[in-house]
């Protein structure tokens, strides 16, 4: 047998194994396309360069060349996997921020309402209205409940100091006036100590008759003179509320 047909039978069978094998150890996933243009390529190349051997080495090196475009590809295709589910968890980051800036919005709301009704509270109970006999300065059974109820109030508030300031009407001296408006504002004072205030909290004026102006023929003017005046102050904020105890 010629010895040129039996090399060239010597060729086409190793290109014949070494395209097999390549076609074994290729990726399952590599599409057909992907591997014709690496052997394609690799061997049009190789016999332009060699020859024979040149096709039987450019068809390995073909087999190289699509692997790696394939590799690339996947590399290409998981990098923009990565990338879109990057996207949609910060999508979802963005929506739990939305919904804890809400929360937070609602919490806001809720605890301005609490500050309000508080206030409501305690300007109802500032409204009490202490009414005293001629010359007289103790308290009932009823007045002592608001008052506690007022202590309860203004004991929580950090800073918060209530101001007594005890009238008398004219009648009488004006120190014996002066001596009774006093013992007015200690009594409710007391009052307020008994419900929780603390005494270092509590401060005690005395007016006297120095705010009287019914005459003494008036004598539902003068007992609306006969009163303690509360002002509970906010050391920070200023006045809170106020009203007053008669």
């Amino acid at each position: 047998m010629n010895h040129s047909v039996i090399h060239r039978k010597v060729i086409v069978a190793v290109i014949g194994s070494l395209l097999a094998t390549s076609s074994l150890a290729a990726p399952k996933n590599r599409t057909p396309k992907e591997e014709s243009i690496g052997l394609g390529s690799g061997a049009a190349n190789g016999a332009l360069a060699g020859g024979p051997v040149g096709l039987v080495l450019g068809a390995a090196f073909g087999g190289w060349l699509g692997d790696r475009f394939h590799g690339e590809r996947s590399a290409r295709r998981d990098a923009d996997e990565r990338a879109a589910s990057a996207s949609a968890h910060a999508g979802q980051l963005e929506t739990l921020l939305a919904a804890s800036e809400r929360a937070v919005a609602a919490k806001d709301a809720e605890l301005f309402t609490q500050r309000v009704e508080h206030r409501r509270d305690l300007q109802e109970a500032l409204s009490v209205e202490v009414f005293f006999r001629t010359e007289e300065s103790g308290l009932g059974g009823p007045t002592e409940e608001r008052l506690a109820k007022l202590a309860a109030l203004v004991e929580p508030m950090d800073g918060a100091v209530i101001r007594l300031e005890g009238h008398a009407d004219a009648r009488g001296t004006e120190e014996f006036n002066t001596t009774l408006s006093s013992a007015r504002a200690e009594a409710v004072r007391d009052a307020l100590i008994r419900g929780g205030m603390p005494a270092e909290r509590v401060i005690v004026t005395a007016a006297g008759e120095a705010s009287s102006t019914a005459p003494e023929q008036d004598t539902d003017g003068m007992a609306l003179e006969r009163r303690v005046d509360m002002n509970v102050v906010d050391g920070d904020a200023g006045r809170v509320a106020e009203a007053g105890s008669h």
